[in-house]
């Protein structure tokens, strides 16, 4: 679809310490906390944006119309519905969850989908480098 200039900005996020919920709680609970981060991803998104597992622990958030500075919101809005409600996991448990992200923004045609995805992944890497639950903004040289 032609964007028509429109920015284009995604949001890469990923489940803190994922492979902890399943190596203490089991692949049942961490299936559980994949189907609510879902979830609560899906319900807290625009109706225009696209919110979708990436693979793993990751997903992302394809937001058409969107800035860099109103992504980054988004992306604290989310990480914060996130980590502010406990997770229900099996039998009445609980589970803190949180999540890192980064962010990447094109303007059409600057480059292509590919590219954003690479440079949201960076970001995204840099968030879990500097002691995750954090949304981190691409660096662009």
């Amino acid at each position: 679809a032609n964007m028509g200039g429109q920015p284009v900005s995604i949001l890469l996020c990923d489940i803190d310490h994922f492979k902890k919920v399943n190596d203490i709680h089991g692949h049942a609970a961490g299936d559980e906390v994949l189907r609510e981060f879902g979830r609560r991803l899906r319900e807290n998104i625009r109706p225009l944006d696209l919110a979708c597992r990436y693979g793993g622990e990751e997903f992302v958030v394809i937001m058409p119309e969107t800035s860099q500075d109103l992504a980054q919101q988004a992306g604290e809005r989310l990480r914060q519905v996130m980590a502010e409600t406990a997770f229900q996991i099996g039998r009445g448990d609980e589970l803190k969850v949180t999540m890192s992200g980064g962010v990447s923004t094109i303007t059409p045609p600057e480059d292509a989908i590919e590219a954003l995805l690479k440079r949201a992944d960076d970001a995204l890497y840099r968030a879990k480098s500097a002691g995750r639950n954090k949304i981190e903004l691409e660096t662009i040289l």
